[in-house]
């Protein structure tokens, strides 16, 4: 039994397929506020996580860090 209904996952991609190009256009109008972190939990995966860079969130926040 799927625990998704094909109209509920149509949705779901829908959703998802907005929230990426969302976050595209983001990274490509501001690519320095953020960086990659890549990590290898086993043989068979990769995973390459996009963050906001930590010390770019505290600028944006108008946090001098002193």
């Amino acid at each position: 039994m799927p625990l998704l209904t094909p109209q509920q996952e149509e949705a779901l991609v829908k959703e998802l397929v907005d929230v990426v190009e969302s976050f595209q256009k983001e990274i490509s109008n501001h690519p320095e506020r953020y960086e990659a972190v890549i990590t290898q939990p086993n043989e068979s995966h990769l995973v390459i996580k996009l963050q906001p860079i930590a010390g770019r969130l505290e600028e944006q926040a108008g946090g001098s860090g002193h």
